[in-house]
Formats: C-alpha cells, structure tokens, sequence
C-alpha cells in the first residue's frame, strides 16, 4: 500500500496453505496408478483365456477347459472384491461406514473364514485357537469377516513358502483381542507406520504380491468403527503378527 505522494505504507501478504490440495492431487494420482495396473491385469487374463477357448481351429481337453475356466473365476474374483475395496473406500471419504450390530461369535466366525481359506491355501496351515467361553461381542458380521478375510489373505499372500497361520482370541476385561499371526518374513520397521494408510504398498509387496493397498486401511476403518483399534504386533523371529481389539459388552 503506498500513499498518494508514492510512498511505502504497508505491505499486506496472503498466506494459503496448499498442503491439503496437494495430498489431494498426489491421492488422486495414486488412485489413477493404482486402479489402471491393479484393474488391466484380472481383465487381460480373463480375456485371453477367454480369447484363448473360442478358437474354433482347436479342439480342447476338457482338463485344460476346467483348468482356464478356473482361472478364469479366480480372476473375476479378485476383480469384484477390488471393486468392492474401492466402493468401500470411496463410502469412507464420503462420510463412514454403517454398521448392522448383532450378537457374534468370534470364534465360530474365524473357524468359518479360516475353512473358507484352507481350501485356497494347501501349502499353509490355518489354526483357529480362542480361550474357553469366549464372549459374545456386539458387531457387525459381515464387516467383521471382510476384516478377517483381508487378514488372513495377506498373512497367506506374504508367507508364500508356506507354513502356520494362527487366528487367536484373548477376553480381556474390558475388550477382546484377536491376532492373526504367519511365518513369513515380516514387517519392516519403517513399513510399520504406514500399513493400514490407503494404497500404501511396500517396494517389496508391489514387486512380489498383488493389491491395491486398501485391505488394511479398510480394516481398520472398521475396527475404528466398532470402537476398537488395530496395531501391528512386534514380535520376534519371523512372520507378521496383526491384532485388533473391540470392546465387550457384557
């Protein structure tokens, strides 16, 4: 500001902090990263196989038929449950998830998800060990056994030689503890503090595993929900060990 003789009055500047619209601009980057690689693989596969069975120039063994069909499922699969992620996460940044609060067994609900993943993973040994009389908790189910589900696939996923994974519930007085625990390399230290971030993947898991780096952030958006929390277990040796609490009600 200057007088009318021209002299230096006052000087006014304008301050705005971009930080939020830069974190923003960099989300939506990795968003675009994230879903054109994680989504063009399942349908490139689905298509050349597909492409693959309708040549009508070769007569096909029906064990290669049963066999690309299976792929085939698996990577429709993989797909719908990405999409679902993503829906998941988009419902979150709009507002939070709802819950449909029941009366569930913990117990019977990690046996059920272990069953449903012992099939899929031959090389690994799945071991549901909760105490006696375990409470009942006050939940929603179905987002509990996505939570589950998103556990026990990774601690499958990053233990790929094989071995123990082991789903054990603890009552505490106050809250309930369930781990999920494997034998595989581990969490890095420096990894530690972002995992449950959204699309966080670690240079090691985006050179050797699939994902988009939601089912972490997702999980713990809903223990968030159900009032609990979920924390990285250090534990020593080998192996990952993932815990989250949700208090009880009795």
């Amino acid at each position: 500001m200057v007088s009318a003789d021209g002299s230096l009055l006052n000087i006014i500047c304008v301050v705005r902090d971009l930080t939020r619209f830069k974190e923003a601009e960099e989300l939506k980057d990795t968003f675009i990263s994230v879903v054109s690689h994680e989504l063009k693989t399942p349908v490139a596969l689905i298509k050349g196989y597909v492409s693959t069975l309708r040549r009508e120039d070769v007569s096909w063994d029906p064990e290669i038929v049963q066999d690309s069909l299976e792929i085939i499922e698996e990577e429709a699969d993989r797909l719908n449950e990405m999409i679902e992620n993503l829906l998941d996460a988009s419902r979150l940044q709009a507002g939070g998830i709802s819950l449909n609060m029941v009366d569930v067994s913990l117990p019977k609900l990690a046996e059920r998800m272990a069953e449903k993943f012992r099939t899929q993973a031959e090389q690994h040994t799945i071991v549901v060990d909760f105490e006696p009389d375990f409470p009942i908790v006050l939940a929603d189910e179905d987002r509990l056994a996505q939570v589950f589900s998103n556990l026990i696939s990774n601690a499958i996923k990053y233990s790929p030689h094989g071995g123990e994974i082991r789903i054990e519930g603890q009552a505490r007085p106050r809250q309930v503890v369930v781990c999920v625990t494997d034998q595989g390399p581990g969490i890095a230290p420096n990894d530690v503090p972002h995992i449950f971030d959204r699309f966080y993947r670690s240079d090691q898991a985006a050179r050797t595993t699939k994902g988009a780096g939601l089912g972490l952030y997702l999980s713990r958006a809903v223990v968030e929900a159900h009032g609990g929390r979920i924390w990285v277990d250090p534990k020593t040796g080998e192996g990952a060990r993932i815990c989250f609490s949700l208090p009880r009600y009795d």
